[in-house]
């Protein structure tokens, strides 16, 4: 395993923030910083100029001349999209054996609806001809073919993982900032190799880099985490690849309400533990390395809420980042899998408020699964993180200081972004987090500030 992580602290210059990576034009001209900075790109554009930065080969839409996927073709060369071939958001292998693999990850999703069409997916993949004939239509294929394998990044990834005719399934995401390839890796029998995510900006770079740096830290108690497998470069890409994921992501209701204290207590405790005022805390480097993107009116709300916690003692460790239901695996009944496995370690940080995992659970919970609005979401959390933050073993004191010094947090992400020179206009949470703030310091009077 070839690895060149190394530590990360959001928000500064080594963290994601820094420049774009360096372009490579590919035969059209075009270039992958180019691709960043234009939304309406075709996702096939977008993928094909990553995955064959020669432009040698493409992938497209196979058109209506094709209504199944091609015998003779190759397998790890053809893919059904998802909604549709020219707007894919998702790629699964044109193959009914590695295709029931890829579909069967979404069926444990949070909605009964994609839980239903998973299960609906799955079950046409098993019958024989049924794909094709409803699929045809969705037919997505590579054109052209990169004349060094060198710069043909599915071929040096199966090699990489032993795996010369190796299948992916592939999730586009929309345009944004944490925008990558991410491939889930599947030998033609149908058995899982794994994960790989791509980092084709100095942005998507630090994080994946970051997250596979966590992945070789130790845990203990409840925490599983996946095995990283590779850190390498392969056509100029940073290429991070993980194991599988183990077990089923937890129900929508019931452990979902709130996270689990003893699996928060494990990651906290893969830091060093630390207490000390606020501005002596890493964290708080973090988000100072920001401040320059700021505006006048949220570099006053950030002063007012350093102010307001002055002379306090905070309590710090390591967080996840983005603690969710969603990131937290479940092991099957079958599985000799003992306690929890959390996925999607990009943006960990040690030097980080004791309870921030506890803040974000319940404010991505709201958003996400409540379908409440950002400013909902922040009284969803206001109301149901103290309990959990007190069961963690946050000073009573410090329970709405920790909560408050969350909201920064959310601000810094969005300032971070803003330095980077992302738009930040669809990015909601941060803005709400400073309305919040200002709200509390406008309603506390000025001799209590320091309280």
């Amino acid at each position: 395993m070839t690895t060149t992580t190394g530590p990360f602290t959001p928000g500064a210059p080594s963290g994601p923030g820094g420049t774009e990576r360096r372009s490579k034009k590919n035969a059209t001209g075009t270039t992958n910083s180019s691709i960043d900075s234009n939304p309406s790109e075709s996702p096939l554009e977008w993928l094909s100029q990553i995955l064959w930065p020669s432009g040698e080969a493409r992938l497209q839409a196979a058109g209506e001349e094709h209504t199944a996927a091609t015998p003779n073709a190759p397998g790890n060369r053809q893919w059904w999209a998802s909604p549709s071939a020219d707007q894919a958001e998702i790629l699964v292998p044109a193959d009914p054996v590695p295709a029931q693999a890829a579909v069967r990850r979404y069926h444990d999703g949070f909605s009964i609806k994609k839980r239903a069409r998973s299960w609906a997916a799955e079950a046409v993949m098993h019958l024989p001809g049924m794909p094709d004939r409803l699929l045809g239509s969705h037919l997505v294929v590579v054109e052209g073919h990169s004349s060094d394998r060198t710069l043909d990044l599915l071929q040096q990834l199966g090699e990489l993982v032993g795996q010369p005719d190796l299948r992916v399934a592939v999730s586009l995401a929309r345009p944004k900032s944490n925008r990558k390839p991410v491939l889930q890796m599947i030998a033609p029998d149908g058995s899982g190799l794994g994960w790989a995510k791509i980092g084709w900006t100095d942005w998507t770079t630090n994080l994946i880099s970051n997250e596979a740096f966590w992945l070789l830290k130790n845990s203990d108690g409840p925490l599983v985490k996946p095995v990283l497998l590779h850190d390498v470069d392969l056509c100029g890409h940073r290429v991070v690849v993980t194991s599988g994921v183990m077990g089923s992501r937890l129900p929508r209701r019931g452990t979902s309400d709130s996270p689990n204290i003893e699996l928060v207590a494990a990651i906290a405790a893969m830091g060093t533990a630390t207490s000390s005022p606020v501005t002596g805390l890493p964290w708080w480097t973090s988000v100072t390395d920001v401040l320059g993107a700021a505006d006048p009116a949220e570099l006053d709300v950030i002063r007012h809420t350093a102010d307001s916690v002055a002379g306090r003692l905070i309590t710090s460790g390591a967080w996840h980042g983005d603690l969710t239901p969603w990131n937290i695996m479940s092991p099957s009944p079958r599985s000799a899998q003992q306690g929890l496995q959390v996925i999607d370690w990009e943006f960990a940080a040690d030097g980080v408020p004791l309870g921030f995992d506890v803040c974000h659970f319940h404010t991505q919970v709201a958003t996400e699964l409540r379908g409440m609005d950002p400013d909902q979401a922040l009284d969803y959390s206001a109301r149901r993180s103290p309990q959990d933050l007190a069961s963690l073993g946050v000073d009573p004191h410090n329970q709405i200081a920790t909560w408050q010094l969350y909201l920064v947090e959310l601000m810094r992400r969005t300032l971070a972004l803003r330095q980077a020179g992302f738009g930040t206009e669809n990015v909601h949470q941060g803005a709400a987090a400073a309305r919040r703030l200002n709200r509390i310091h406008q309603g506390r009077p000025k001799a209590d500030r320091k309280a």
